[in-house]
């Protein structure tokens, strides 16, 4: 169905590189790799004589992916998180990446890249993020057409204490206005803005760059015309981890945005630092454009999105044992057997053997809390160190609804980081004699044991319950509703003498020329992916090394619980534990060397490699365990348990057609039709409108000409074609770089921005 999300035949590509494989070949080592494009994956083998390794990565994961080319296209290869190129302060290739071949043929990477693109935003987060919003909208409409059934129908809504009692028994559901119910916010949507991001000293060396933020994802480009190489960073919203704003000696000011300006590969963050890096007004703009984007698009949006879905199915629940007591069908759920037999046959749906139960809370909504977290020794060694010019430190911690807002400040510089729950990745606690420290913040002289374990339990239950585990958790508990849903509906189908799935004659009769596509017929809602999620038990491992232990007399304990996965590191002077989402572990593959000798496994963060590394049993079963862990409760889990839930909500919308077209109900409803049935303020969703939208923008770097002083105009050739007027901002004098919008062609209007604080001259 064209509404789900894509699926891709596999496709596999040798990508040895000839040095690899031929350079070593009077040794014996001739190093063999091949990628493989899975269904949900990508995955990378590399195999020689010594090493055997496997690097497994979901598309919803792939946050860098760009085809590198050199030397005007002569060499290329592909950057990505599975292979990064390594690269030194200086920016200087140390190797890395993967190379096909010589790196001559630029047409076969452009095609492997391509490849990989394409899967990235079919079956990631961008996919995710749009068919949501189409759940969205057909939710929308289901919780419209049940009110209208529920009025047709002549049902008391909300119910008498009795109706309540007698349906419900003593765990009676919420049942919200129905103007609240028929209500849908429209979902803010974006245009593309490109920002000119060229620093000085970039342009002196004749490289440019360049940032567009797209609908769905943020590309960074830097072109250098001496060498010809081109290097795009392409980074979906939901994977940017943080956006900082950071300012430096009076005036400096640049922006780090996670992966997208220090992707795998680069040992120092290049921060967007336009022009001579003080034009603190651009920098701020940048920062909330891509800010915005990335609470709408990013994970904070998805999980909202989940939790509107959510509450309409409850509507949806609270509502149909109503209707079906109003025309005296079964109301109890699960249905009595004889129900079940009379409408489904001799094969009903198995709806005691779940692979899930319902959350009791899927996800929770945070208060705000705010830590002083500033370290007095480092406060004072920065006094030291500076004599006093610095200043003393300002360092806070604001646990916000939706994110981690850390500031740091003193006289010199100061920086802001945000970064979503979900974002979090891991909590780390660490404990080495009096020093306590999470995440690397330390309050008090060595680290307030109390203050950081506060903060410990702070973060974990805000990634828990507002992170990618509350995002798998709400998808379950929607699932179930949308599952007794569907099979209340087929009583309510029964009862009414509804055929279904219906006949081809009742779909034209009811869509005319644009027959809808029936999903899969089914009734468990697994139709799709069975068993797309799991709940799974608690287990332990021991995976210390024989060095740790013997050396450093080291405990390292692994535990893998329902939703991530614990390392807990310890021995007489020190503690550690991380805790990891099976969403963000990565590739979790053994690792074999020294001709199979030696066996590990690692993920994004941590390194498995039990007693003397020929643990070859343990290893395997850790790895599987860790790979069908992140199936089931990961970044897949929820793809798939989303394809699950479109169905259900595909197949609800047509069984519902033809119950409003038995009873003669016409959808949608007239304005004054809707009204009359949901009070002045309810209208029909127009689902074809435009959203909210920030429009398209483009800026360039101008110099205001000689002789120009603030206030006057002069004009701008376009890059697109004609003329636009610009008028010289105050504080700017002639010669001096400004940043301008360029305008659209349709309106001829003034453009003003803040200067770039560069001289030209």
């Amino acid at each position: 169905m064209e509404v789900l999300m894509r699926t891709f035949p596999e496709k596999t590509y040798d990508v040895t590189n000839c040095a690899e494989a031929y350079g070593t070949s009077c040794l014996g080592i001739c190093t063999r790799k091949t990628l493989e494009l899975q269904s949900e994956e990508i995955v990378l083998k590399t195999h020689n004589c010594c090493v055997n390794s496997v690097q497994r990565r979901p598309y919803a994961q792939l946050n860098l992916l760009e085809h590198r080319s050199i030397c005007f296209g002569l060499c290329n290869a592909i950057n990505s998180d599975l292979a990064p190129i390594i690269e030194d302060a200086e920016g200087r290739s140390q190797g890395g990446g993967i190379v096909p071949g010589c790196g001559c043929d630029a047409a076969y990477v452009e095609e492997i890249v391509r490849e990989m693109n394409i899967r990235k935003e079919g079956r990631g987060k961008v996919a995710q993020m749009r068919q949501q919003r189409y759940m969205l909208e057909r939710i929308t409409e289901l919780s419209i057409k049940l009110p209208m059934l529920l009025k047709t129908l002549g049902v008391e809504y909300p119910p008498s204490d009795a109706t309540l009692r007698r349906i419900f028994s003593n765990s009676p559901p919420e049942f919200r206005p129905l103007i609240d119910v028929v209500t849908m916010e429209q979902l803010r949507t974006f245009g593309t803005t490109n920002y000119d991001v060229t620093s000085c000293a970039q342009t002196c060396a004749c490289t440019s760059r360049v940032l567009e933020l797209g609908p769905d994802e943020a590309s960074l480009t830097t072109k250098q015309s001496i060498t010809g190489s081109v290097m795009m960073a392409k980074t979906p919203y939901a994977n940017i981890e943080s956006v900082d704003a950071i300012s430096a000696c009076c005036c400096l000011s640049l922006l780090t945005a996670g992966e997208l300006t220090k992707p795998p590969g680069k040992p120092v963050d290049e921060a967007i630092q336009p022009g001579c890096g003080c034009n603190a007004t651009l920098i701020e703009q940048i920062r909330a454009d891509l800010q915005a984007r990335v609470e709408v698009r990013g994970n904070q949006g998805q999980i909202k999105q989940l939790e509107k879905m959510m509450s309409k199915f409850h509507d949806l629940s609270a509502e149909l044992p109503l209707i079906l007591d109003k025309i005296g069908a079964d109301t109890s759920y699960p249905p009595k057997q004889e129900t079940m037999s009379s409408v489904y046959g001799s094969t009903p749906p198995d709806l005691s053997n779940m692979a899930v139960a319902a959350h009791a809370t899927p996800s929770a909504d945070m208060p705000v809390k705010e830590y002083n977290v500033r370290n007095e020794t480092l406060n004072c060694l920065a006094l030291a160190s500076t004599c006093g010019l610095a200043g003393c430190m300002t360092h806070t911690l604001t646990l916000e609804p939706e994110q981690a807002v850390i500031r740091l400040s003193n006289t010199c510089s100061s920086s802001i980081e945000r970064k979503p729950y979900a974002q979090l990745g891991s909590v780390d606690e660490y404990i080495c004699c009096c020093i306590h420290s999470v995440n690397g913040l330390a309050p008090g002289c060595c680290g307030t044991r109390s203050t950081v374990k506060e903060i410990a339990e702070e973060l974990q239950a805000r990634k828990v319950g507002r992170g990618n585990i509350a995002q798998l958790r709400n998808q379950e508990n929607t699932m179930l509703k949308a599952m007794e849903t569907d099979v209340r509906t087929d009583i309510l189908l029964h009862k009414k003498g509804i055929e279904y799935p219906p006949s081809q004659q009742t779909l034209q009769a009811i869509y005319g020329s644009s027959v809808p596509t029936l999903p899969p017929s089914g009734r468990d809602g697994q139709t799709l992916h069975a068993n797309a999620s799991e709940q799974l038990d608690t287990k332990h491992y021991s995976v210390v090394s024989c060095f740790d232990q013997i050396c450093c007399c080291m405990s390292h304990q692994l535990e893998l619980n329902d939703e991530e996965a614990i390392f807990r590191f310890s021995n007489c002077c020190m503690q550690m534990i991380s805790r990891e989402p099976y969403a963000q572990l990565g590739s979790v593959e053994p690792v074999s060397g020294c001709m199979g000798l030696v066996s590990s496994v690692h993920t994004d963060k941590n390194h498995i490699c039990p007693g003397c590394g020929c643990s070859h049993a343990l290893v395997n079963e850790v790895a599987t365990e860790l790979q069908h862990r992140k199936v089931k409760r990961g970044n897949i889990a929820q793809i798939r348990m989303q394809e699950n839930l479109i169905i259900e909500v595909i197949k609800l919308g047509i069984k519902y057609d033809l119950i409003l077209n038995k009873e003669g109900i016409q959808y949608p409803p007239s304005q004054e039709r809707m009204a009359s049935l949901f009070g002045s303020g309810a209208a029909v969703p127009d689902l074809n409108a435009p959203a909210p939208r920030r429009p398209s923008r483009q800026y360039i770097q101008v110099t205001v000409p000689a002789g120009l002083r603030a206030g006057d105009a002069f004009q701008v050739t376009s890059p697109f074609g004609g003329q636009f007027e610009v008028t010289v901002p105050a504080g700017v004098v002639e010669g001096q770089q400004i940043q301008v919008e360029i305008p659209d062609s349709s309106s001829a209007r003034e453009t003003e921005l803040a200067p770039l604080a560069y001289n030209a001259s």
